[in-house]
Protein backbone atom coordinates (compact mmCIF):
# COMPACT_ATOMS: atom_id res chain seq x y z
CA UNK A 1 0.00 0.00 0.00
CA UNK A 2 1.16 3.42 -0.83
CA UNK A 3 2.24 5.87 2.07
CA UNK A 4 0.49 8.58 0.73
CA UNK A 5 -3.48 8.36 -0.27
CA UNK A 6 -2.24 9.42 -3.80
CA UNK A 7 0.39 10.52 -5.86
CA UNK A 8 -0.52 14.15 -5.71
CA UNK A 9 -2.71 16.17 -3.86
CA UNK A 10 -4.99 16.92 -6.57
CA UNK A 11 -5.14 20.33 -5.36
CA UNK A 12 -4.83 23.16 -8.19
CA UNK A 13 -2.33 25.94 -8.82
CA UNK A 14 -4.74 28.99 -8.15
CA UNK A 15 -3.81 31.75 -5.21
CA UNK A 16 -1.57 34.66 -6.50
CA UNK A 17 0.57 36.42 -4.28
CA UNK A 18 -2.05 39.02 -3.52
CA UNK A 19 -4.07 36.50 -1.94
CA UNK A 20 -1.48 35.08 -0.02
CA UNK A 21 -0.52 38.31 1.47
CA UNK A 22 -4.43 38.95 2.34
CA UNK A 23 -4.24 35.38 4.16
CA UNK A 24 -1.46 36.29 5.70
CA UNK A 25 -3.10 39.92 6.59
CA UNK A 26 -6.08 38.38 8.06
CA UNK A 27 -3.68 35.58 10.27
CA UNK A 28 -2.21 38.81 11.98
CA UNK A 29 -5.61 40.46 12.15
CA UNK A 30 -4.17 44.48 11.94
CA UNK A 31 -7.36 46.33 12.04
CA UNK A 32 -9.33 44.10 15.04
CA UNK A 33 -6.05 45.09 17.17
CA UNK A 34 -5.94 49.01 17.00
CA UNK A 35 -10.06 48.34 17.70
CA UNK A 36 -10.60 46.95 21.16
CA UNK A 37 -7.65 44.09 21.36
CA UNK A 38 -4.51 45.87 23.17
CA UNK A 39 -5.30 49.32 23.78
CA UNK A 40 -7.51 48.82 26.71
CA UNK A 41 -4.80 46.86 28.71
CA UNK A 42 -2.22 49.82 28.16
CA UNK A 43 0.11 50.20 31.43
CA UNK A 44 1.39 54.14 32.01
CA UNK A 45 3.65 55.11 29.87
CA UNK A 46 3.64 52.32 27.41
CA UNK A 47 3.74 53.86 23.96
CA UNK A 48 1.51 51.77 22.02
CA UNK A 49 3.57 52.36 18.52
CA UNK A 50 6.91 52.02 19.73
CA UNK A 51 5.99 48.71 21.30
CA UNK A 52 4.33 47.76 17.77
CA UNK A 53 7.34 48.52 16.14
CA UNK A 54 9.77 46.44 18.67
CA UNK A 55 7.20 43.44 18.46
CA UNK A 56 7.50 43.55 14.65
CA UNK A 57 11.32 44.20 14.52
CA UNK A 58 11.80 41.44 16.97
CA UNK A 59 9.53 38.81 15.84
CA UNK A 60 11.56 39.08 12.10
CA UNK A 61 13.57 36.19 12.60
CA UNK A 62 10.40 34.29 12.76
CA UNK A 63 8.92 35.64 9.61
CA UNK A 64 12.55 35.00 7.61
CA UNK A 65 12.58 31.68 9.60
CA UNK A 66 8.91 30.56 7.75
CA UNK A 67 10.02 31.98 5.08
CA UNK A 68 12.88 30.16 4.35
CA UNK A 69 11.20 26.67 5.75
CA UNK A 70 8.00 27.58 3.09
CA UNK A 71 10.72 27.62 0.12
CA UNK A 72 12.15 23.98 1.55
CA UNK A 73 8.57 22.61 1.48
CA UNK A 74 5.92 24.00 -0.01
CA UNK A 75 3.22 22.00 0.69
CA UNK A 76 -0.02 21.86 1.77
CA UNK A 77 -0.38 21.73 5.46
CA UNK A 78 2.88 24.42 5.67
CA UNK A 79 4.41 23.87 9.29
CA UNK A 80 2.75 20.88 10.44
CA UNK A 81 4.55 19.48 7.17
CA UNK A 82 8.05 20.68 8.59
CA UNK A 83 6.95 20.02 12.00
CA UNK A 84 6.38 16.34 10.86
CA UNK A 85 9.09 15.48 8.75
CA UNK A 86 11.99 17.51 9.98
CA UNK A 87 11.68 17.62 13.76
CA UNK A 88 9.25 14.20 14.59
CA UNK A 89 6.74 13.10 13.38
CA UNK A 90 4.95 11.61 16.32
CA UNK A 91 5.37 15.23 17.94
CA UNK A 92 4.79 17.05 14.95
CA UNK A 93 1.20 15.26 14.11
CA UNK A 94 -0.18 15.55 17.73
CA UNK A 95 1.42 19.14 17.93
CA UNK A 96 -0.41 20.34 13.91
CA UNK A 97 -3.72 18.62 15.05
CA UNK A 98 -3.78 20.73 18.22
CA UNK A 99 -3.05 24.04 16.79
CA UNK A 100 -5.46 23.52 13.78
CA UNK A 101 -8.32 22.29 16.13
CA UNK A 102 -7.88 25.65 18.20
CA UNK A 103 -8.93 27.16 14.86
CA UNK A 104 -12.70 26.53 14.70
CA UNK A 105 -13.40 27.60 18.12
CA UNK A 106 -11.60 30.78 17.61
CA UNK A 107 -13.57 31.45 14.60
CA UNK A 108 -16.52 30.76 16.12
CA UNK A 109 -16.24 32.92 18.68
CA UNK A 110 -14.74 35.36 16.02
CA UNK A 111 -18.20 35.05 14.39
CA UNK A 112 -20.01 35.66 17.82
CA UNK A 113 -18.20 38.73 18.96
CA UNK A 114 -18.27 40.35 15.99
CA UNK A 115 -21.66 41.59 16.83
CA UNK A 116 -19.48 44.00 19.50
CA UNK A 117 -18.10 45.70 16.32
CA UNK A 118 -21.50 45.49 14.75
CA UNK A 119 -22.95 47.09 17.69
CA UNK A 120 -20.00 50.15 18.15
CA UNK A 121 -20.72 50.94 14.69
CA UNK A 122 -24.59 51.20 15.34
CA UNK A 123 -24.30 52.83 18.35
CA UNK A 124 -21.58 55.49 17.70
CA UNK A 125 -23.01 56.18 14.67
CA UNK A 126 -26.68 56.66 16.35
CA UNK A 127 -25.25 58.85 18.81
CA UNK A 128 -22.89 60.79 16.73
CA UNK A 129 -25.59 61.73 14.37
CA UNK A 130 -28.72 61.59 16.91
CA UNK A 131 -30.76 58.55 15.13
CA UNK A 132 -32.78 56.76 17.24
CA UNK A 133 -33.12 53.97 14.91
CA UNK A 134 -29.36 53.44 14.95
CA UNK A 135 -29.52 53.38 18.72
CA UNK A 136 -32.51 51.09 19.36
CA UNK A 137 -30.50 48.28 16.72
CA UNK A 138 -27.93 48.14 19.25
CA UNK A 139 -29.65 48.43 22.47
CA UNK A 140 -32.35 45.81 21.38
CA UNK A 141 -30.95 43.78 18.49
CA UNK A 142 -27.22 43.31 17.62
CA UNK A 143 -26.73 44.17 20.94
CA UNK A 144 -23.20 43.89 22.48
CA UNK A 145 -22.85 40.02 23.52
CA UNK A 146 -20.50 41.39 26.82
CA UNK A 147 -23.38 42.62 28.25
CA UNK A 148 -26.67 40.35 29.62
CA UNK A 149 -28.76 39.33 26.83
CA UNK A 150 -32.00 38.10 26.80
CA UNK A 151 -32.20 33.95 25.10
CA UNK A 152 -34.16 35.84 21.71
CA UNK A 153 -30.86 37.86 21.20
CA UNK A 154 -28.46 35.23 21.77
CA UNK A 155 -30.73 33.32 19.23
CA UNK A 156 -30.10 36.15 16.90
CA UNK A 157 -26.54 36.17 17.12
CA UNK A 158 -26.17 32.79 16.55
CA UNK A 159 -27.90 32.59 13.76
CA UNK A 160 -26.49 35.12 12.15
CA UNK A 161 -23.08 34.17 12.84
CA UNK A 162 -24.47 30.85 11.44
CA UNK A 163 -25.70 31.92 8.20
CA UNK A 164 -22.74 34.21 7.59
CA UNK A 165 -20.41 31.15 8.20
CA UNK A 166 -22.41 28.74 5.58
CA UNK A 167 -21.85 31.62 3.39
CA UNK A 168 -18.29 31.48 3.66
CA UNK A 169 -18.55 27.50 3.18
CA UNK A 170 -20.40 27.45 0.65
CA UNK A 171 -18.11 29.67 -2.08
CA UNK A 172 -15.30 27.72 -0.84
CA UNK A 173 -17.08 24.59 -1.46
CA UNK A 174 -18.80 25.71 -5.05
CA UNK A 175 -14.93 26.95 -6.22
CA UNK A 176 -11.76 27.05 -4.05
CA UNK A 177 -10.67 30.15 -6.61
CA UNK A 178 -13.98 32.21 -5.28
CA UNK A 179 -12.88 31.54 -1.69
CA UNK A 180 -9.30 33.38 -2.01
CA UNK A 181 -10.87 36.23 -3.80
CA UNK A 182 -13.60 36.29 -1.22
CA UNK A 183 -10.89 36.89 1.61
CA UNK A 184 -8.92 39.27 -0.93
CA UNK A 185 -11.19 41.47 -1.33
CA UNK A 186 -12.85 41.71 2.00
CA UNK A 187 -8.83 42.49 3.55
CA UNK A 188 -8.55 44.90 0.47
CA UNK A 189 -11.84 46.79 1.99
CA UNK A 190 -11.11 46.55 5.38
CA UNK A 191 -7.53 47.35 4.86
CA UNK A 192 -8.65 50.75 2.79
CA UNK A 193 -10.87 51.76 5.56
CA UNK A 194 -8.23 51.42 8.30
CA UNK A 195 -6.29 53.97 5.88
CA UNK A 196 -8.97 56.14 5.74
CA UNK A 197 -9.11 56.05 9.44
CA UNK A 198 -6.06 57.44 9.52
CA UNK A 199 -6.46 60.36 7.13
CA UNK A 200 -9.76 61.37 8.73
CA UNK A 201 -7.73 62.01 12.02
CA UNK A 202 -4.97 63.86 10.67
CA UNK A 203 -7.22 65.73 8.64
CA UNK A 204 -9.14 66.92 11.57
CA UNK A 205 -6.45 67.11 13.90
CA UNK A 206 -7.27 70.93 15.24
CA UNK A 207 -10.75 70.13 16.29
CA UNK A 208 -9.83 66.09 17.01
CA UNK A 209 -10.96 67.01 21.17
CA UNK A 210 -13.64 68.52 21.10
CA UNK A 211 -15.42 66.01 18.13
CA UNK A 212 -13.99 63.03 20.30
CA UNK A 213 -14.94 64.42 23.73
CA UNK A 214 -18.11 65.12 22.14
CA UNK A 215 -19.06 61.26 21.46
CA UNK A 216 -17.55 60.53 24.74
CA UNK A 217 -20.27 62.48 26.62
CA UNK A 218 -22.75 61.40 24.08
CA UNK A 219 -21.84 57.63 25.21
CA UNK A 220 -21.19 58.26 29.42
CA UNK A 221 -17.83 57.74 29.41
CA UNK A 222 -17.09 60.39 32.35
CA UNK A 223 -13.75 62.35 32.30
CA UNK A 224 -10.54 61.27 33.03
CA UNK A 225 -7.19 62.85 34.24
CA UNK A 226 -3.93 60.74 33.48
CA UNK A 227 -0.97 61.72 35.56
CA UNK A 228 1.11 58.89 34.84
CA UNK A 229 4.48 58.67 33.35
CA UNK A 230 4.22 59.74 29.66
CA UNK A 231 7.40 57.31 28.05
CA UNK A 232 8.43 54.26 30.22
CA UNK A 233 10.65 51.95 28.29
CA UNK A 234 9.32 48.91 31.00
CA UNK A 235 5.76 49.75 30.22
CA UNK A 236 6.74 49.79 26.71
CA UNK A 237 9.09 46.73 26.54
CA UNK A 238 5.80 45.22 29.25
CA UNK A 239 3.13 45.68 25.87
CA UNK A 240 5.48 43.20 23.90
CA UNK A 241 3.79 39.85 24.27
CA UNK A 242 0.06 41.78 23.69
CA UNK A 243 1.20 42.54 20.40
CA UNK A 244 2.71 39.02 20.04
CA UNK A 245 -0.15 37.43 20.73
CA UNK A 246 -2.76 39.04 19.11
CA UNK A 247 -0.75 40.06 15.76
CA UNK A 248 2.62 39.43 14.95
CA UNK A 249 3.27 35.61 15.70
CA UNK A 250 0.43 34.76 13.65
CA UNK A 251 2.20 33.30 10.38
CA UNK A 252 0.29 29.89 9.66
CA UNK A 253 -1.99 31.07 6.91
CA UNK A 254 0.75 31.43 3.62
CA UNK A 255 2.46 28.51 4.05
CA UNK A 256 -1.03 26.03 4.24
CA UNK A 257 -1.49 26.84 1.19
CA UNK A 258 1.91 27.24 -0.22
CA UNK A 259 1.53 24.37 -2.89
CA UNK A 260 -1.29 26.37 -3.80
CA UNK A 261 0.46 29.10 -5.15
CA UNK A 262 1.25 30.38 -8.48
CA UNK A 263 4.59 31.57 -9.09
CA UNK A 264 7.29 32.15 -6.06
CA UNK A 265 6.36 32.25 -2.65
CA UNK A 266 9.22 33.51 -0.85
CA UNK A 267 7.32 37.33 -0.14
CA UNK A 268 4.12 36.88 1.07
CA UNK A 269 5.16 36.74 4.41
CA UNK A 270 7.50 39.05 4.26
CA UNK A 271 5.02 41.30 3.05
CA UNK A 272 1.93 40.61 4.94
CA UNK A 273 4.17 41.03 7.85
CA UNK A 274 5.01 44.45 6.94
CA UNK A 275 1.55 45.90 5.94
CA UNK A 276 0.46 44.29 9.52
CA UNK A 277 3.51 46.48 11.44
CA UNK A 278 2.39 49.68 9.37
CA UNK A 279 -0.99 48.87 9.74
CA UNK A 280 -0.76 48.76 13.68
CA UNK A 281 2.00 51.05 14.40
CA UNK A 282 0.93 53.58 12.28
CA UNK A 283 -2.70 54.49 13.71
CA UNK A 284 -1.75 53.93 17.02
CA UNK A 285 1.19 56.74 16.33
CA UNK A 286 -1.15 59.16 14.84
CA UNK A 287 -3.54 58.50 17.80
CA UNK A 288 -0.37 59.81 19.66
CA UNK A 289 0.54 62.70 17.18
CA UNK A 290 -3.19 63.85 17.84
CA UNK A 291 -4.73 63.28 20.74
CA UNK A 292 -1.57 63.53 22.71
CA UNK A 293 -0.35 60.49 25.08
CA UNK A 294 -2.04 61.78 28.25
CA UNK A 295 -5.54 61.92 26.37
CA UNK A 296 -5.23 58.36 25.33
CA UNK A 297 -3.83 56.44 28.04
CA UNK A 298 -6.69 57.97 30.20
CA UNK A 299 -9.44 57.01 27.92
CA UNK A 300 -7.85 53.33 26.16
CA UNK A 301 -9.40 51.63 29.30
CA UNK A 302 -13.06 52.54 29.05
CA UNK A 303 -13.11 49.85 26.13
CA UNK A 304 -15.35 52.79 24.48
CA UNK A 305 -12.37 54.97 23.16
CA UNK A 306 -9.58 53.61 20.51
CA UNK A 307 -8.80 54.25 16.89
CA UNK A 308 -12.11 52.92 15.53
CA UNK A 309 -14.29 54.91 17.60
CA UNK A 310 -11.93 57.94 17.52
CA UNK A 311 -11.56 58.16 13.44
CA UNK A 312 -15.58 58.02 13.36
CA UNK A 313 -16.39 60.34 15.90
CA UNK A 314 -14.71 63.23 13.80
CA UNK A 315 -15.84 61.85 10.38
CA UNK A 316 -19.00 63.53 8.34
CA UNK A 317 -21.68 60.64 8.00
CA UNK A 318 -21.02 59.01 4.94
CA UNK A 319 -16.70 58.49 6.01
CA UNK A 320 -18.69 56.98 9.72
CA UNK A 321 -19.83 54.51 7.52
CA UNK A 322 -17.06 53.40 5.31
CA UNK A 323 -15.45 53.55 8.15
CA UNK A 324 -17.87 51.15 10.44
CA UNK A 325 -18.20 48.75 7.33
CA UNK A 326 -14.57 48.83 7.23
CA UNK A 327 -14.71 47.39 10.98
CA UNK A 328 -17.11 45.45 10.42
CA UNK A 329 -15.53 43.52 7.70
CA UNK A 330 -11.94 43.10 9.56
CA UNK A 331 -14.21 40.27 11.71
CA UNK A 332 -15.72 38.20 8.03
CA UNK A 333 -12.39 39.05 7.04
CA UNK A 334 -10.86 37.12 9.69
CA UNK A 335 -13.36 34.07 8.94
CA UNK A 336 -12.92 33.81 5.23
CA UNK A 337 -9.31 33.35 5.64
CA UNK A 338 -9.84 31.10 8.33
CA UNK A 339 -12.13 29.03 6.04
CA UNK A 340 -9.39 28.67 3.90
CA UNK A 341 -6.29 27.28 5.93
CA UNK A 342 -8.00 24.51 8.35
CA UNK A 343 -9.52 22.89 5.53
CA UNK A 344 -5.57 22.93 3.89
CA UNK A 345 -4.74 21.57 7.44
CA UNK A 346 -7.53 18.64 7.96
CA UNK A 347 -6.70 17.97 4.30
CA UNK A 348 -2.96 17.62 5.34
CA UNK A 349 -3.85 15.16 8.01
CA UNK A 350 -5.86 12.82 5.45
CA UNK A 351 -3.15 12.77 3.23
CA UNK A 352 -0.75 11.85 5.61
CA UNK A 353 -3.12 8.85 6.59
CA UNK A 354 -3.48 10.10 10.08
CA UNK A 355 -6.94 11.20 9.24
CA UNK A 356 -9.76 9.32 7.63
CA UNK A 357 -9.05 9.56 4.17
CA UNK A 358 -12.73 10.94 3.20
CA UNK A 359 -11.43 14.24 4.48
CA UNK A 360 -8.85 14.07 1.52
CA UNK A 361 -11.74 13.67 -1.17
CA UNK A 362 -12.19 16.79 -4.01
CA UNK A 363 -15.11 17.77 -5.95
CA UNK A 364 -14.73 18.64 -9.59
CA UNK A 365 -13.66 22.17 -8.57
CA UNK A 366 -10.80 20.62 -6.74
CA UNK A 367 -11.74 21.70 -3.33
CA UNK A 368 -11.43 19.75 -0.15
CA UNK A 369 -15.60 19.66 0.38
CA UNK A 370 -15.44 17.18 3.51
CA UNK A 371 -12.75 18.95 5.16
CA UNK A 372 -15.00 22.48 4.81
CA UNK A 373 -18.02 20.34 6.54
CA UNK A 374 -15.93 19.70 9.17
CA UNK A 375 -14.60 22.65 9.48
CA UNK A 376 -18.77 23.62 9.70
CA UNK A 377 -20.21 21.12 11.96
CA UNK A 378 -17.30 22.09 14.56
CA UNK A 379 -18.05 25.36 14.05
CA UNK A 380 -21.63 25.83 14.52
CA UNK A 381 -21.00 23.52 17.80
CA UNK A 382 -18.62 25.76 19.13
CA UNK A 383 -21.24 28.97 18.72
CA UNK A 384 -23.00 27.45 21.20
CA UNK A 385 -20.95 27.94 23.75
CA UNK A 386 -21.49 31.61 24.32
CA UNK A 387 -24.55 31.06 24.46
CA UNK A 388 -24.27 29.09 27.52
CA UNK A 389 -21.31 31.39 28.95
CA UNK A 390 -19.54 34.40 27.66
CA UNK A 391 -16.85 34.34 30.37
CA UNK A 392 -16.26 30.45 29.45
CA UNK A 393 -16.31 31.05 26.01
CA UNK A 394 -13.50 33.72 26.48
CA UNK A 395 -11.80 31.29 28.00
CA UNK A 396 -11.56 29.42 24.96
CA UNK A 397 -9.23 32.61 23.73
CA UNK A 398 -6.51 31.36 26.16
CA UNK A 399 -4.37 29.58 23.32
CA UNK A 400 -1.11 31.60 23.24
CA UNK A 401 0.51 29.20 25.46
CA UNK A 402 -0.39 26.55 22.72
CA UNK A 403 1.24 28.93 20.00
CA UNK A 404 4.14 29.71 21.68
CA UNK A 405 5.51 25.85 22.14
CA UNK A 406 4.58 25.16 18.72
CA UNK A 407 6.55 28.02 17.23
CA UNK A 408 9.33 27.16 19.80
CA UNK A 409 9.51 23.52 17.75
CA UNK A 410 9.34 25.69 14.55
CA UNK A 411 12.15 26.98 15.60
CA UNK A 412 14.09 24.19 16.74
CA UNK A 413 13.41 22.40 13.61
CA UNK A 414 14.93 25.56 11.99
CA UNK A 415 17.89 24.45 13.99
CA UNK A 416 17.95 20.86 13.12
CA UNK A 417 17.23 21.58 9.21
CA UNK A 418 19.98 24.99 9.36
CA UNK A 419 22.41 22.05 10.82
CA UNK A 420 22.08 19.48 8.41
CA UNK A 421 22.27 21.97 5.76
CA UNK A 422 25.26 23.68 7.19
CA UNK A 423 23.27 27.20 6.99
CA UNK A 424 24.62 29.10 10.21
CA UNK A 425 21.99 31.59 9.20
CA UNK A 426 19.04 29.33 9.17
CA UNK A 427 20.83 28.41 12.55
CA UNK A 428 20.26 31.63 14.06
CA UNK A 429 16.72 32.20 12.82
CA UNK A 430 15.44 28.77 14.73
CA UNK A 431 17.51 30.24 17.97
CA UNK A 432 16.20 33.63 18.34
CA UNK A 433 12.96 32.13 17.57
CA UNK A 434 12.90 29.70 20.01
CA UNK A 435 14.37 31.95 22.63
CA UNK A 436 11.22 34.73 21.24
CA UNK A 437 8.88 31.76 21.45
CA UNK A 438 9.97 30.78 25.27
CA UNK A 439 10.08 33.82 26.61
CA UNK A 440 6.46 34.48 24.96
CA UNK A 441 5.21 31.25 26.60
CA UNK A 442 6.67 32.22 29.80
CA UNK A 443 4.53 35.06 29.86
CA UNK A 444 1.44 33.63 28.62
CA UNK A 445 1.11 31.05 31.50
CA UNK A 446 1.78 33.99 34.12
CA UNK A 447 -0.21 37.15 32.88
CA UNK A 448 -3.93 36.84 33.42
CA UNK A 449 -4.38 38.70 30.30
CA UNK A 450 -4.00 35.47 28.59
CA UNK A 451 -6.57 33.71 30.17
CA UNK A 452 -4.73 30.29 31.46
CA UNK A 453 -4.34 32.20 35.02
CA UNK A 454 -6.65 34.43 36.75
CA UNK A 455 -6.42 36.98 39.31
CA UNK A 456 -7.86 33.70 41.94
CA UNK A 457 -5.28 31.34 40.53
CA UNK A 458 -5.28 28.98 37.39
CA UNK A 459 -8.09 29.48 34.69
CA UNK A 460 -9.56 25.96 34.86
CA UNK A 461 -11.33 26.29 31.72
CA UNK A 462 -9.10 27.80 29.81
CA UNK A 463 -6.29 25.56 30.92
CA UNK A 464 -8.50 22.43 30.62
CA UNK A 465 -9.34 23.74 26.84
CA UNK A 466 -5.45 23.59 26.20
CA UNK A 467 -5.53 20.38 27.74
CA UNK A 468 -8.14 18.79 25.54
CA UNK A 469 -6.27 20.02 22.29
CA UNK A 470 -3.21 18.74 22.58
CA UNK A 471 -4.40 15.09 24.72
CA UNK A 472 -7.11 15.25 21.41
CA UNK A 473 -4.29 15.13 19.51
CA UNK A 474 -2.55 12.67 21.15
CA UNK A 475 -5.49 10.19 20.94
CA UNK A 476 -5.83 10.94 16.95
CA UNK A 477 -2.68 9.81 16.61
CA UNK A 478 -2.20 6.50 18.65
CA UNK A 479 -5.62 5.89 16.99
CA UNK A 480 -4.29 6.25 13.19
CA UNK A 481 -1.04 4.80 14.43
CA UNK A 482 -2.79 1.61 15.55
CA UNK A 483 -5.16 1.28 12.72
CA UNK A 484 -2.58 2.03 9.92
CA UNK A 485 -0.32 -0.52 11.61
CA UNK A 486 -3.05 -2.87 10.85
CA UNK A 487 -3.14 -1.86 6.88
CA UNK A 488 0.51 -2.75 6.80
CA UNK A 489 1.62 1.30 6.95
CA UNK A 490 3.94 2.60 9.66
CA UNK A 491 2.95 6.44 10.16
CA UNK A 492 6.92 7.11 10.96
CA UNK A 493 7.89 6.10 7.86
CA UNK A 494 5.21 8.35 6.12
CA UNK A 495 7.25 11.10 7.65
CA UNK A 496 10.53 10.10 6.68
CA UNK A 497 9.19 11.80 3.12
CA UNK A 498 7.96 15.09 1.65
CA UNK A 499 4.55 14.38 0.59
CA UNK A 500 3.66 15.34 -3.11
CA UNK A 501 2.06 18.13 -4.61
Amino acid sequence: MSKFLRHSSGLVKQATLKDLVMLNVANMGAGLAVFQGISPYIVPGASLWVASLLTFLISLPLVLLYTALMTRMPRTGGDYVWLSRKLNGTLGSIMGIAIAFNMPPFFALSAFFSVSAINAVLSEIGTLDHVPSLLNLSNNVFVNPYGSLTLEQELLIYGLSAIAFLIIIGINIVKPRWGYSLTTWLGVFASASLILGVITILINAGDFHRLVGNFLVGEGVKPVTYSGPTFSWGSTVYMIPYFASFAYIWLYAGPAVASEAKGNVKLNLILGSILTAIMITVPFLVMDVVGGYAFNASYYPSFTYNFWTAAMAVSPPIVQWILGLGLISWNFFVMAFGVVVFSRYVFAFSFDRVFPSFFAKLNRASSPYMAHILDLILTLAFLAIPLISVNGAESLYAYTPLAAIYLFLVGLTGIKVGKSERKPLLIALGGISSLFMAFLAYESVTNPFFGVVSSTGINVIGTGYLVALVGGGALIYAIASQLRRREGIELKEVFQEIPPE
